[in-house]
């Protein structure tokens, strides 16, 4: 075998080694069991907007907090090896941001416990309007009213 070859070979066994495989549906099955929602941030390794999102947000402590609190958060690599089973899909990250109609990063999935996505949020939002987001979601105003009515509410409280 030419080395070239051999090369190839290796580095291929080393991506199927490294490379897992999540289960939605295993996450879905243990948010159920506590109480919580899934949260599924979906981001690619050289997206500026998506490192300002993980620094200025997913690395807040009461960010943090807030999605400790109520939901599992799955935190997904487009540019990872690694696939995703969810309901009838199997295959790659990328593949599944595709499928639930995802291209544009960084955006985040917030799925119930009966396995439906509820709300798809694309873009950056700094830490005040992530949160605005999160606390929409958690205490399921989405189920009543839509999210810009939900924020002219707050304001109008404060």
């Amino acid at each position: 075998m030419n080395p070239l070859k051999i090369l190839i070979l290796i580095i291929s066994l080393h991506i199927a080694v490294s490379a897992k495989v999540i289960s939605i549906n295993n996450i879905i099955d243990e948010a159920k069991k506590q109480d919580k929602q899934v949260l599924i941030f979906f981001h690619m390794t050289y997206c500026g907007a998506c490192k300002k999102m993980i620094k200025n947000s997913f690395n807040d402590q009461e960010i943090i907090k807030q999605i400790n609190r109520d939901f599992i958060l799955v935190d997904l690599n487009i540019n990872d090896n690694d696939s995703v089973i969810h309901n009838d899909f199997k295959g790659s990250i990328h593949r599944y941001a595709k499928s639930l109609n995802i291209n544009f990063y960084p955006s985040n999935i917030f799925i119930d416990r009966d396995n439906e996505v509820i709300f798809n949020l694309k873009g950056y939002r700094d830490k005040e309007k992530f949160s605005t987001v999160i606390e929409y979601i958690s205490t399921k105003a989405y189920k009543k009213m839509s999210l810009e009515s939900f924020i002219d509410e707050k304001d109008f409280n404060e």
